[in-house]
């Protein structure tokens, strides 16, 4: 995603705060995964290390495997084996914080990705409440390859722009109605999309305020608000 996108829409201070943060973030990500990257190759060539040691001591002892150790006595080749395995372990934990650490930055970096792609997107709706909207959204959003994508209701993958238009035709209360004033809505229905306020006079639905104010309380006041001024 080419973050110069989103320069016009977001200005220039704003815009130049979230290219330094997004390319702090890179830079980390990418030393993050050289580090792990390094890590990988040295413990590779430390195990061969330690399996040729192994190898070699087996070779001396006159056994194969670990099994025939039972057999054997003597305190110091005991103590050579416990080595070996600590030693082991100790490179594999190794590994794995270094692969952690990278998978966490990683997270960071494509959160910052998502969070500019959602903006952008919903700068296209004049929402009641962005916040809220951008909450729900979040639970659909996935990756493929360098884009997100919205995972519509039938589990299918589309656009970002597409799914939030989508959401807006299936859902039209969660946009503003023009010249409704603050609250978003005009007169008896709910957004000037023939959706019915529920608390209004002459289409007052008690089942419908009960669902609005379980599910969306913000819009439950604003529709009580609108359904009080008309």
């Amino acid at each position: 995603m080419d973050l110069k996108q989103l320069k016009e829409k977001l200005g220039d201070e704003t815009f130049l705060k979230l290219e330094t943060y997004v390319n702090d973030l890179i830079g980390q990500r990418d030393a993050a995964r050289d580090e792990s990257i390094k890590g990988r190759k040295g413990l590779k060539t430390k195990v061969s290390e330690l399996e040729k040691l192994r190898d070699d001591l087996f070779e001396r002892l006159g056994i194969e495997s670990v099994d025939e150790l039972e057999d054997l006595d003597p305190k110091g080749q005991a103590d050579a084996l416990k080595q070996f395995e600590a030693k082991m372990k100790r490179q594999a934990r190794e590994l794995e914080e270094k692969s952690k650490a990278y998978d966490e930055l990683s997270g960071k970096y494509l959160g910052t990705l998502q969070d500019a792609a959602l903006r952008k997107a919903m700068g296209a709706h004049e929402f009641i409440d962005a916040d809220l909207v951008a909450s729900f959204v979040k639970g659909s959003l996935d990756w493929e390859d360098d884009k997100v994508l919205y995972r519509t209701a039938q589990g299918g993958l589309v656009p970002l722009d597409e799914g939030l238009n989508a959401l807006v035709k299936e859902k039209p209360h969660l946009l503003k109605a023009a010249g409704a004033g603050g609250s978003g809505y005009r007169g008896d229905s709910g957004n000037g999309s023939g959706q019915e306020n529920p608390w209004a006079e002459k289409t007052r639905n008690i089942t419908k305020q009960i669902e609005i104010s379980r599910d969306d309380p913000k819009l439950a006041e604003q529709l009580k608000a609108a359904a009080k001024a008309a």
